[in-house]
């Protein structure tokens, strides 16, 4: 049991107390993770592991300790729940849209998790929206990253569009958004439409509205993908920004936008 430890601990470098039973367990799950749990408390005395949370883990290598051993932040969201998707800015981030440095990193679960701090970063939990699991399509525009050797589940760059645009402040606010989504090469428009439908929210389709209009050279936007949101909008003016009272009224899509989004001015932001 020890040398298959070992070789696993040799092969990851963040894991969760289930992954390691599932991997070296009998068939036994109550007793395996009995074992399991106590081997990991000795090599925790030892200082060969390091613990996140309870049940999340990661590997210390010789010469290191358990303040200093790397561990990666994208690794260690996708573990931080069973069914971890990551969002928002992480989501651009390691797709690698990402503007600045971010230590607040976002992944959806179905259930809310409390938030963990985890040395200098902090990693929060989202609720997976109600209408993805209403439809059961919770992991709709979803797509497996690489990571360090390891697949890892993250929203894919239209989905995730929409629901930055929806949350700015899970992505640093507009500028930073702004930023991010304009290094985006292309965007399948087909998807874009798919995942608003799913939605069944007027709001978002004047938000992705409003942006695509802004960006229809380079996205290549069509007059008749616009007209297509446009016959979703709101019924009544809605605020983009929840927080403030302000803003310049764009009537093709009922939508109360931020001078600054409008202007791009983001030097007075």
């Amino acid at each position: 049991m020890s040398e298959k430890i070992e070789e696993f601990l040799e092969q990851t470098s963040v894991f969760t107390l289930n992954e390691l039973v599932t991997a070296l367990g009998n068939g036994a799950v109550i007793n395996s993770k009995s074992v399991f749990y106590n081997l990991i408390k000795n090599r925790r005395r030892s200082g060969r592991l390091g613990v996140v949370k309870e049940g999340v883990y990661f590997v210390v290598r010789p010469g290191q300790t358990t303040s200093t051993a790397p561990v990666d932040s994208f690794l260690l969201a996708s573990r931080l729940a069973p069914d971890a998707v990551l969002a928002f800015h992480t989501a651009l981030d390691i797709l690698g849209f990402g503007h600045s440095l971010f230590y607040v990193h976002y992944y959806f679960s179905k259930n809310y998790r409390r938030p963990v701090r985890f040395r200098s970063e902090q990693f929060r939990s989202v609720k997976i929206p109600q209408q993805l699991l209403r439809a059961g399509k919770e992991i709709f525009g979803t797509e497996k990253v690489e990571r360090l050797g390891v697949k890892i589940l993250t929203t894919g760059k239209e989905r995730t569009l929409v629901e930055a645009l929806e949350h700015p402040e899970y992505c640093g606010g507009f500028k930073e958004m702004y930023r991010c989504l304009e290094k985006m090469p292309y965007l399948q428009h087909e998807i874009v439409l798919q995942y608003l439908d799913i939605r069944e929210q007027k709001n978002l389709f004047a938000m992705a509205g409003f942006f695509l209009e802004q960006h229809r050279e380079d996205f290549h936007v069509e007059e008749s993908l616009l007209q297509l949101l446009e016959r979703n909008k709101p019924a009544q003016p809605l605020y983009w920004d929840r927080s403030r009272k302000s803003g310049i009224l764009i009537k093709r899509w009922n939508l109360i936008v931020p001078n600054a989004v409008v202007e791009r001015s983001w030097e007075e932001f």
